[in-house]
């Protein structure tokens, strides 16, 4: 039987591998003696290499740091979206309703000693009080007044203790009870301090702050516009442009469209427990979006 090319080709890879049998061998051997092409292939296949085994696990690392990266990005996602709920709650529950004046929601004892104590009833779960030095210096003016809570109803009870008005001495000259809902304070120690009404009006202090954030998005807003073609830029500015936003909707959150406050420094620390965790949740958002948007496919033109 005569042996072509083709068929020793076909055996050669058993032969290389020394997986043929002997008399196979021995034809492939006769045949390469007389066929020098063959004999050509077979030098080929023996003194091919195989190709390198790949080593370099950087670009594993890079897809293992990427999963990584964005599940750190969707567990921060997570923890802040539940503490900007968690504290918006809390706020809620806490937020003072202001109870008007009434002879049972507090009362003035005066003690021998000159101390002036506020006794507050079951119903009461915060107060306020504003000192300022009386204009014909007799003493000292305070504005109080007090609010109950969700909190306090619902929740926890939890009575508030006696408190010492003036406790390194201060002469009191009068004590106003003041109202939030429009009505003129209500002298419920000493002497009026004027012929005429008075009235204890709301801090504006938290219309500033607004105002301020508004500016500052409209600035991160216009760098936006200008620097769109310049990545670095625009990045930063993205960035820095969901403080203000954060802060403008923490302050929804917690006091709605209004800025009116009686408890300015309370709703200030209120809104920037809310502003921070609420970036952070935008911060990594962005980021999430933006990993989706880089892998998601062009569309054909």
């Amino acid at each position: 039987m005569r042996i072509s090319c083709n068929m020793i080709r076909d055996i050669l890879p058993l032969y290389v591998e020394d997986m043929a049998s002997q008399d196979t061998r021995d034809l492939v051997e006769e045949h390469i003696a007389s066929c020098e092409n063959c004999k050509k292939r077979l030098e080929e296949m023996r003194t091919f290499e195989e190709p390198p085994v790949d080593t370099d696990i950087a670009p594993l690392r890079n897809i293992q740091n990427t999963l990584r990266k964005k599940k750190l990005q969707t567990i921060i996602l997570s923890v802040m979206v539940t503490l900007v709920f968690a504290v918006v709650t809390i706020a809620y529950l806490t937020t003072p309703a202001y109870i008007s004046y009434n002879e049972n929601a507090v009362s003035i004892i005066e003690k021998d000693d000159g101390t002036v104590l506020l006794n507050f009833s079951e119903e009461v779960s915060g107060y306020n009080v504003n000192q300022y030095p009386a204009a014909d210096n007799s003493g000292y003016v305070y504005d109080i007044t007090t609010w109950e809570t969700i909190w306090q109803q619902k929740i926890y009870k939890n009575n508030l203790d006696n408190t010492v008005l003036n406790p390194n001495g201060e002469t009191v000259a009068s004590i106003y009870y003041y109202n939030t809902d429009g009505i003129e304070n209500t002298l419920i120690y000493g002497d009026p301090i004027t012929d005429g009404s008075v009235m204890t009006l709301p801090r504006l202090v938290l219309s500033y702050y607004v105002l301020f954030a508004i500016g500052f998005l409209l600035i991160c807003g216009i760098g936006l516009v200008i620097f769109r073609k310049n990545e670095k830029i625009r990045n930063g500015l993205e960035k820095m442009i969901l403080l203000p936003i954060s802060y403008l909707f923490a302050h929804l959150l917690i006091k709605g469209l209004h800025s009116a406050t009686y408890l300015a420094g309370r709703d200030l620390y209120v809104i920037l427990l809310v502003t921070i965790p609420l970036y952070f949740a935008l911060l990594a958002g962005r980021n999430i979006l933006k990993n989706i948007s880089i892998k998601k496919p062009k569309s054909a033109l």
